[in-house]
């Protein structure tokens, strides 16, 4: 079946707007400070249509992805902007790779940063949050606790030689330090979600609205922002961005009349591992799908920084096939 390269419809699923729940409201000063913008929480994608949120999560794992590239055009991520067609914007959370606990935020017209999602975890996702993962860090400091007390034990005996009595005073106060460091980081995890438990669904969403004028909107996660204030934050700007790398990649979809921008975020500083960096570039650690926004196509069609096969690479490797299918041509 053939597809547009602006529109992908499908037509079994009767639902063609999400309803919106007022569950909670907020509201906030945009950047001109002339009209406030609300954001309530919106009712999950997945739950109201899951049609097309299994088209979202679908291309989240490329080893799975059969979707030709003109299906998903690219766009610039900084170009972003309302698209004036409906009264909100929604974003919704498709799924996240990350073992960080990241943050979304976002800006309009170039303003102040707006927290969206607080804690990006789910027990869902492709890096699951669960209570396992809590109970190996209570394990851990448990057996810490039990090799200090052992190794007081010896350093008090008096039985050791001078030369075993420093070699266990240091050993000793190796594991003092890491059990304090885990100690306290549990407590930090503690505080996170539901005891340290990823509490977001895939699909759930909140929708900003109170919208008018033109807007461009911009988005930005910051890194395990949930865990410490001072993560480092990324957006579509390389320039601004701490390592002077992309961050955010952004490719659109029509499906029934709205227009959508999926967007995915890669969380790790710096060049990817092949290059001699420690990230593996495979922008899945946050993936957004965004109703109602529109975007520009970049001027020239760029080959993506090295990826791995095992991430999202349906946003880097449609860009790739791309430019290679115009080298061949001509």
């Amino acid at each position: 079946m053939a597809y547009s390269i602006f529109t992908y419809s499908i037509m079994k699923n009767p639902f063609l707007r999400i309803g919106l729940l007022a569950a909670t409201s907020f509201s906030l000063l945009t950047a001109t400070g002339a009209k406030a913008e609300t954001i309530t929480e919106s009712t999950n994608l997945r739950e109201a249509n899951v049609e097309l949120f299994d088209l979202f999560n679908g291309l989240v794992n490329a080893e799975r992805l059969a979707l030709d590239e003109t299906n998903l055009p690219e766009l610039s991520a900084d170009s972003l902007y309302w698209d004036q067609i409906g009264s909100d914007i929604d974003v919704f959370f498709i799924n996240e790779g990350a073992g960080y606990r990241n943050q979304l935020l976002y800006s309009m017209n170039g303003g102040e940063q707006t927290l969206l999602f607080e804690d990006i975890a789910s027990t869902e996702s492709i890096r699951r949050e669960t209570a396992r993962q809590i109970r190996k860090a209570e394990n851990q400091i448990a057996k810490l606790g039990a090799a200090i007390a052992d190794l007081k034990g010896e350093i008090e005996s008096g039985t050791l030689t001078e030369q075993e009595q420093a070699n266990k005073e240091r050993q000793l106060a190796n594991k003092q330090a890491r059990y304090l460091e885990r100690t306290e980081s549990l407590v930090v995890e503690k505080t996170l979600g539901d005891n340290g438990v990823g509490t977001m669904k895939l699909g759930d969403g909140k929708s900003i609205g109170g919208l008018s004028g033109e807007i461009a909107f911009d988005f930005f996660l910051k890194q395990d922002g949930a865990r410490f204030a001072d993560g480092d934050i990324y957006g579509a700007d390389p320039t601004a961005n701490a390592d002077g790398l992309q961050h955010l990649v952004a490719r659109e979809l029509q499906y029934e009349g709205d227009n959508w921008v999926l967007l995915g975020f890669e969380d790790l500083y710096g060049p990817h591992t092949d290059d001699g960096g420690t990230s593996d570039r495979d922008f899945n650690d946050v993936v957004l799908a965004v109703r109602g926004l529109q975007g520009d196509r970049p001027d020239t069609v760029k080959v993506p920084e090295p990826m791995s096969v095992a991430g999202l690479l349906v946003f880097g490797a449609m860009g790739l096939a791309q430019t290679r299918r115009r080298q061949n041509a001509s």
